[in-house]
């Protein structure tokens, strides 16, 4: 039985064309592998254009970040903390109700009397994925012992300016690897094709 790569040997397809469409299962083209068999394969890939964006954005934010009042800082800082305190009671509301969720099937399963010996360890699995979720997903522990800290003014900017220039030496990085990959997808293309 042929496969998507050499079902068109049958119907006469050329070398060339058996070639290109191989070349979609490896790296410099792997992204095409799920097109259409009729898309061609690019002369250049253009690199993505999402490292560039957040570099901007990055770059614009630490512009305003430098730029900030000192009353405005503290109005950041007031608000960031308040929107801390506010996800925090989120997350442990949504853990006490899981928590309260797990428990109920837990008592269920403990009262269930398995029909035979033989279903016996079903029950002790079920009681044992439910302690285990509990301990992972219902531990309120971490907000206990790190209750949110209302930073001032200075802190919150320094904070936000460390980030921003975090981000920016990130999605640089990221850019050039972007160009590079996509220079050596070309070379690649262009060699296969010159071998041709």
């Amino acid at each position: 039985m042929p496969t998507g790569y050499t079902a068109g040997i049958e119907k006469g397809i050329s070398f060339n064309k058996f070639v290109t469409g191989c070349a979609r299962a490896f790296g410099a083209c792997i992204t095409m592998r799920d097109d259409s068999s009729n898309t061609k394969i690019p002369e250049s890939f253009k690199p993505s254009d999402y490292h560039v964006k957040a570099l901007k954005k990055a770059s614009a934010d630490l512009k305003l970040l430098q730029s900030m009042t000192t009353a405005a800082t503290e109005k950041e800082a007031e608000k960031d903390f308040k929107i801390e305190v506010k996800e925090r009671q989120k997350s442990i509301e949504k853990n006490n109700k899981l928590l309260s969720k797990y428990q109920d099937m837990l008592q269920k399963v403990n009262r269930w009397q398995p029909p035979t010996p033989k279903h016996v360890g079903l029950k002790d699995f079920m009681a044992k994925q439910i302690s285990e979720s509990i301990d992972w997903d219902c531990d309120n522990g971490y907000y206990a012992d790190n209750p949110p800290k209302r930073l001032s003014g200075h802190e919150w900017l320094s904070k936000e300016v460390s980030k921003a220039l975090r981000d920016i030496s990130y999605h640089e990085t990221e850019n050039q690897k972007e160009i590079e990959r996509s220079n050596g997808r070309t070379d690649w293309v262009q060699q296969l094709r010159e071998s041709l």
